[in-house]
């Protein structure tokens, strides 16, 4: 049993995931804007008369009022409203499944019960960028990924050598290895793929695109357009690089089933 913890002040929170608990309440998974990831137990939440009805919806920025953790962990919700709602989201599918890997990768990133001062900002500017139509999905998630990453002090090398620090020459091809911290210079890779380190090959434009797009802005990105081929090879060394790190692979992120269900 877990000791019960300090009585927690409001606020503002995203719902990262939740689960039925007996006939009408929630247990919740949130990250708080002050209080990082949280479990919190939301009593008669299905039913209309409570006072947060329809109010845990996932992709809203909320502020939620609890009560100091149980012995159980749960943290009683006591009052909560819906700050932005972006009911958008949920109506188109590639926007979707961009969204809940954002909520996915928070949850993996997030420690519980640990402050973590640049995840909230992360989520929320993810999901306010998913809804500009000017910014393809795909992009926005590659755009995710990558801040993702330097918020977390585990962004690839994308200039300069990640392990002798030397900055990239003329090449064209560039080696690329997710296990040594990113780009490698032609030295340290040879020496890397003596060692038997596994390495890839990436055009240093697309490592110079990925550079670019870790800075760039919501009106920068809403003017950025790459060739389909170009992003969707960008995404995915991307994508290998973030997982790798994670030591997991995105379940909101596998390739979606032909079942009837659209489930993998």
């Amino acid at each position: 049993m877990k000791p019960a913890g300090r009585a927690r002040a409001r606020e503002r929170m995203l719902v990262l995931r939740r689960f039925p608990y007996g006939e009408s309440s929630l247990v919740l998974h949130v990250l708080g804007e002050q209080h990082g990831r949280q479990a919190l137990l939301a009593k008669g939440a299905y039913r209309p008369s409570s006072g947060y009805f329809a109010v845990f919806d996932l992709f809203d920025t909320l502020r939620v009022t609890c009560g100091a953790a149980r012995g159980d962990g749960l943290a009683l919700v006591t009052a909560a409203e819906v700050l932005v709602r972006r009911p958008a989201l949920a109506r188109d599918l590639e926007r979707y499944r961009a969204a809940s890997a954002l909520l996915e990768l928070a949850h993996l990133a997030g420690r519980e019960g640990a402050p973590e001062p640049g995840l909230f900002p992360w989520l929320e500017g993810g999901l306010e960028l998913l809804l500009n139509p000017a910014v393809p999905a795909p992009l926005a998630s590659v755009h995710g990924d990558l801040t993702l990453l330097a918020a977390t002090g585990l962004e690839p090398a994308l200039v300069h050598c990640a392990s002798c620090g030397a900055r990239a020459g003329a090449e064209r091809e560039a080696a690329f290895a997710p296990g040594l911290g990113g780009r490698l210079c032609a030295r340290c890779a040879g020496e890397a793929r003596a060692r038997g380190r596994a390495l890839e090959f990436q055009p240093a434009a697309l490592l110079r695109i990925a550079a670019s797009l870790r800075q760039a802005t919501p009106a920068t990105l809403a003017h950025t357009h790459l060739p389909p081929q170009s992003l969707a090879r960008l995404r995915a060394f991307v994508g290998r690089f973030l997982e790798y790190h994670l030591e997991t692979r995105l379940r909101s992120r596998r390739a979606p089933s032909t079942a009837p269900t659209g489930s993998a």
